[in-house]
């Protein structure tokens, strides 16, 4: 089974997605390398952080990359803030509510450009949450191995398009 990029962990800024993805650039932290499964779908849980690299328009040789990310899970209109697309699951009407999910996720998504040994690369980080969870879950400085990375300067670049006027 394909894991999580990191668990446990919530991504409150830009800079705390940028100590994800170079931990990952570092191999501190694994990269997701191909699209969840069924079984990986259901193990999404709140503080699920996943980073995946966009399938380039050269990677019918190279076989690197995901082109899509599917999880499964039906969503709502994304929502802007700062860098962040949010999005929150859709409500589903279930026979019994017994079956229903306690709490709805929201997914958080960003992108940034960074720039490798096979040239420039686009990645995306998505984390998931519910609003109930969000003080159980541990901030990015208060893991150790992630606390003690320094990102150099202008390592990632966010990918978000900027719409002119």
């Amino acid at each position: 089974m394909q894991p999580p990029t990191c668990i446990n962990i919530r991504i409150r800024s830009v800079a705390d997605a940028h100590v994800v993805f170079y931990a990952v650039q570092c191999g501190v932290l694994p990269i997701v390398t191909r699209r969840l499964d069924n079984e990986e779908r259901r193990a999404i849980r709140s503080g699920s952080v996943y980073v995946w690299e966009e399938r380039g328009a050269d990677s019918e040789a190279t076989g690197l990359g995901i082109e899509r990310w599917t999880d499964g899970i039906r969503w709502g209109p994304s929502r802007v803030r700062d860098e962040f697309l949010f999005y929150h699951e859709k409500e589903i009407e279930y026979e019994f509510d017994a079956l229903a999910p306690p709490y709805r996720l929201v997914k958080q998504t960003y992108s940034v450009f960074l720039d490798t040994d096979r040239g420039r690369r686009k990645w995306h980080l998505i984390a998931y949450f519910t609003q109930e969870s969000l003080d159980t879950l541990d901030a990015v400085d208060a893991v150790p191995h992630l606390a003690a990375l320094h990102v150099p300067p202008r390592s990632f670049s966010s990918a978000r398009a900027v719409k002119g006027r």
